[in-house]
């Protein structure tokens, strides 16, 4: 003897799966519209990745960390999650301090460090070296011009502006090459 499953335990699944989706769309959203913009410099990285489409690979001077130029806490593991603290540098934004616990106030990115060394022969603490992502490290752009991103990337004229939340998510907002809007996010 065989059990039917009710119909409304489809329509209820479908309607949990559906409220998952709304609430990730809607998340980015509220985050692009109305978290706090700061922009960010480029350094250049290689790769490109064919079956995902055109994107420009980005890494950022605050991705690099030297704990000996910062403020705030050390001893950080690999895969740890980070608060970085910013402040302006003229148009651009920079790292100030390093926190194991989010600030109470300031401007401030959430990452995780996916790497650490040490600079030179000193294994202290003081003299680690932190890679931190923020999951701001790609862009996608229109089809067949990735290419012309990454040369211009790799000369330092591309910069981003980043939207920030109150609680350290960041989302890429617009990329910029040398100063000027070449590509901005749509909300949805």
């Amino acid at each position: 003897m065989t059990r039917r499953i009710p119909l409304w335990c489809f329509v209820l699944a479908f309607a949990v799966q559906a409220m998952l989706l709304g609430y990730i769309l809607a998340a980015r959203a509220s985050l692009l519209a109305n978290g706090q913009e700061i922009r960010l410099s480029v350094i250049p990285v290689d790769p490109r990745d064919f079956l995902r489409g055109d994107y420009v690979v980005l890494s950022y001077k605050i991705s690099t960390l030297k704990a000996s130029e910062l403020g705030g806490d050390d001893e950080f593991g690999y895969d740890v999650p980070v608060y970085v603290d910013l402040a302006p540098d003229g148009d651009v934004w920079k790292a100030v301090a390093l926190h194991r616990e989010r600030p109470l106030s300031g401007t401030f990115l959430r990452g995780h460090v996916s790497n650490y060394s040490y600079d030179g022969e000193c294994r202290d603490w003081a003299c680690a070296i932190y890679n931190v992502d923020y999951n701001l490290e790609k862009f996608f752009v229109p089809e067949g011009e990735g290419l012309e991103l990454e040369k211009l990337r790799n000369d330092q004229r591309v910069e981003v502006d980043v939207a920030v939340a109150e609680d350290g998510r960041a989302a890429l907002k617009r990329l910029r090459v040398d100063g000027a809007v070449r590509y901005e996010e749509k909300l949805f």
